[in-house]
């Protein structure tokens, strides 16, 4: 391969990722902008997504642990 070509796959690849920030930006700044616009008593953060504790995330009722069963020979 000729180094010409390495600097066009390099550039072409630099260029996309620049690409995936700037839409990354926007998306952050909508985000924002449809924070703004929602009501605060809603229970909505600056992200725009409703608020879960870490105890929204657990499971309600954890199963009881069996033993492991033992290995088959």
């Amino acid at each position: 391969m000729h180094h010409s070509a390495d600097y066009v796959a390099a550039e072409l690849h630099r260029l996309g990722e620049q690409r995936m920030l700037h839409e990354l930006e926007r998306q952050r700044v909508a985000a924002e902008r449809l924070a703004e616009t929602v009501d605060p008593e809603a229970g909505v953060t600056d992200a725009a997504r409703p608020r879960r504790g870490i105890r929204a995330l657990l499971p309600r009722r954890l199963r009881p642990l069996r033993p492991p069963r033992p290995a088959e020979c």
